[in-house]
């Protein structure tokens, strides 16, 4: 099954958003300064970059293939460009002093490519994507190994191992790559988060069996009956910053 990012769009400013915590984390890992030029690759609705200019002025971009995650960044204000990653992206060399990728890693089908396009577009600046290890992915995303056990494999699939993407950031002339951990939210596993999930906030639960998503929401709807009080989780990921 395709995931609809159409279909997404609708209810995705509800259920993803960043903590002041996490983009403080960003901005001080990043060395994100005023007046940098940011492309923010993979931009969806704008919830990174509006999250980042809340607490630093910088000249942002954003970039996406889907239209109508577009047109609620555009109404935020902010600066988009409709094109696809897996494709050279639409800029001159040294455009920018930063390239930021959010959860957009593992929709790429050319990494090389991107990496190598990302090095190209960026002056004596830095490329820095948040994802999430398999290490992450095994042990520390809420829930799902409880409930819908398929996702630990499909998103292994579809996330690259960070020794992977070290290899093409050096491939591609970065260097300096470093790695952060950081505690992305703390989440209640409570009737709200059910209603997340029965939305599929995630993309990976659009790759899930019918059959395997309405048995999983079953159960997690009776685990959140028997807890009188909300069971927390952390979903953590993992930053990979590489300097050109």
């Amino acid at each position: 099954m395709q995931i609809d990012y159409s279909d997404i769009s609708k209810n995705y400013d509800d259920y993803r958003s960043f903590s002041h915590s996490e983009i403080l984390k960003l901005i001080s890992f990043g060395n994100l300064k005023n007046g940098m030029k940011i492309l923010d690759l993979g931009c969806g609705t704008g919830n990174l970059s509006a999250s980042v200019l809340d607490f630093i002025k910088v000249d942002m971009t954003g970039l996406d293939k889907s239209f109508p995650m577009l047109k609620k960044a555009k109404a935020k204000a902010l600066q988009v460009i409709c094109a696809d990653a897996d494709y050279n992206l639409p800029f001159n060399d040294h455009s920018f002093d930063v390239v930021i990728g959010s959860y957009v890693i593992h929709h790429i089908k050319n990494r090389m490519s991107l990496i190598a396009e990302c090095f190209r577009i960026l002056c004596d600046g830095s490329l820095i994507f948040l994802t999430s290890s398999h290490d992450q992915i095994e042990r520390l995303h809420p829930v799902i190994k409880e409930f819908f056990p398929s996702m630990i494999e499909l998103d292994k699939k579809r996330f690259p191992q960070l020794s992977e993407l070290d290899y093409l950031f050096k491939g591609a002339g970065f260097k300096n790559i470093k790695h952060k951990e950081l505690i992305i939210s703390n989440i209640p596993i409570d009737m709200k988060y059910l209603e997340k999930v029965r939305n599929k906030f995630v993309s990976t639960f659009y790759l899930l069996t019918d059959s395997e998503f309405n048995e999983g929401i079953e159960k997690l709807e009776a685990f959140i009956k028997n807890n009188k009080e909300p069971v927390y989780r952390d979903w953590r990921g993992t930053i990979i910053l590489g300097e050109k």
